[in-house]
């Protein structure tokens, strides 16, 4: 069993003689082919693995249609290419607009917080990346925070997001 993926034709045919929606079948095969290979790290490998995705993917095919995923109404693909993504900025735009507007008011070690919550993903490696304990960390966090409320509250002449008056303004914890 060197390499299970070659039974994956199998598995999405088996799949799709109960499944009539070609993602679903799809999705059927790769849960027999996953469960296949989970059983060879197991040391369980089945004695005919052509014959047993056969059975596993017709029961995962079952239970997709068991679950909530058949419920659910497909999209027409056209009504979908007409739509428009809404738009969204990057994470990176909102930590450079942080930091023009809130960095001018805030003391070098608080600046070093900033610095150390935009960078990081939690509060424990932000703490240890600016030299801080967590409980220190945090309420620089807290005067941070109400300095960036105070910025983005007066707002600047020449804002383009002047006229946003929902500006969301959260720091990562």
């Amino acid at each position: 069993m060197d390499e299970p993926h070659k039974l994956l034709p199998i598995a999405y045919r088996s799949a799709s003689r109960v499944l009539r929606n070609p993602l679903l079948a799809e999705e059927a095969g790769e849960r027999a082919v996953h469960l296949l290979v989970l059983a060879v790290l197991d040391g369980t490998p089945p004695h005919h693995p052509a014959a047993w995705i056969r059975v596993v993917a017709r029961r995962s095919a079952l239970a997709l249609l068991r679950s909530d995923w058949v419920r659910t109404p497909a999209l027409d693909p056209e009504v979908m290419a007409g739509v428009q993504a809404p738009y969204r900025q990057s994470r990176h735009f909102e930590a450079s607009l942080v930091r023009e507007r809130v960095e001018p008011r805030l003391a070098p070690r608080q600046r070093a917080a900033l610095d150390a919550a935009l960078t990081t993903s939690t509060t424990r490696d932000a703490a240890r990346c600016a030299g801080m304990q967590p409980r220190d960390f945090r309420r620089h966090l807290a005067r941070i925070q109400k300095k960036a409320r105070e910025a983005f509250a007066e707002g600047l002449p020449d804002d383009p997001f002047a006229d946003d008056a929902g500006v969301q303004f959260r720091l990562p914890s």
